[in-house]
């Protein structure tokens, strides 16, 4: 395949389906692919660069991390999407269809046994994210009922909500989960929340389109390390004042995440996340204390 550096990023983003962010840091952090650049120090990606990212973006859709991908060559990839792996990261046929009917007994049965299994980061990644995914694409494609979307959500929402009921936070750094006003799609975050506590994290879930007054006021009495928001349908340019008037209200050291859709230019003092590996990253990062330390509160 053509090493020739051809392609602008705005036409890989076309020709792959990441944005332009996930490009990017996968760049940055992972080296997954590296890029020529101009004399001018744009970036220029090859035939081969953008097989790669199909590809990773394949393994990522199928639960694989990041993380873990971007130091194999593509032959161990594809054989990763060719094993059992793949089989039991893909939605399976027998549970959509239960879905499809209504059938909340099967439904439950399925997600329980394969929470059993995978435990509750697995689930999370493997399970609950690729299928919520398939089932919303149907959903927009007019090939799955508003019914068959709310049973799915449902019953993840007792899954993933007991988790964190049962979670013990100790010494743990303590983020809060929520989405802002007219973001009602709740399981991004309560995805990123269990992801979270794999992660070492001690999580709060607040729900769903929680106000600016209400977010501070939780922070306030919770004293959290960071306060983490889902924009899965409300972009980050309808969110920004929300976001901007948060970020002032906040004390300084508490970090303000955002997960899902990522803005055309940075917001000073909001980190986006691309992937639950950059979160599960920042909360290693502030579980990094000396043995028999404690996280330091920003609060003082």
């Amino acid at each position: 395949m053509s090493k020739r550096p051809g392609y602008a990023l705005a036409a890989v983003v076309r020709l792959t389906g990441l944005s332009a962010h996930t490009i990017r840091a996968w760049e940055r952090r992972y080296a997954a692919v590296v890029p020529e650049r101009t004399p001018g120090g744009t970036r220029r990606f090859s035939d081969a660069d953008v097989a790669r990212l199909r590809l990773l973006k394949e393994a990522v859709d199928a639960g694989h991390r990041i993380s873990q991908l971007a130091g194999l060559e593509n032959p161990q990839i594809e054989r990763l999407l060719t094993g059992p792996a793949r089989r039991e990261a893909r939605p399976q046929t027998e549970l959509l269809d239960a879905i499809d009917r209504l059938d909340l007994a099967e439904v439950e049965r399925s997600l329980a046994q394969q929470f059993s299994v995978l435990g509750p980061t697995g689930f999370a990644r493997q399970v609950a994210a690729p299928l919520l995914r398939e089932v919303g694409d149907r959903w927009q494609a007019g090939t799955a009922s508003i019914a068959s979307e709310h049973l799915l959500s449902a019953v993840t929402r007792g899954i993933l909500g007991s988790v964190l009921r049962g979670a013990s936070h100790g010494d743990a750094p303590h983020v809060i989960f929520t989405t802002p006003p007219d973001e009602r799609h709740e399981l991004g975050a309560l995805i990123a929340a269990v992801a979270a506590v794999g992660a070492g994290a001690a999580a709060t879930y607040l729900g769903p389109e929680l106000p600016v007054d209400e977010v501070v006021a939780a922070a306030e009495r919770c004293r959290p390390a960071a306060v983490a928001l889902s924009l899965i349908h409300l972009g980050p340019g309808a969110a920004e004042p929300y976001l901007r008037q948060l970020r002032q209200r906040l004390p300084g050291d508490v970090r303000i995440w955002v997960g899902g859709q990522q803005p055309a230019s940075p917001l000073p003092g909001v980190d986006f996340f691309s992937d639950l590996d950059e979160l599960e990253g920042a909360v290693r990062h502030l579980a990094r204390l000396p043995e028999g330390a404690t996280a330091r509160s920003p609060w003082g």
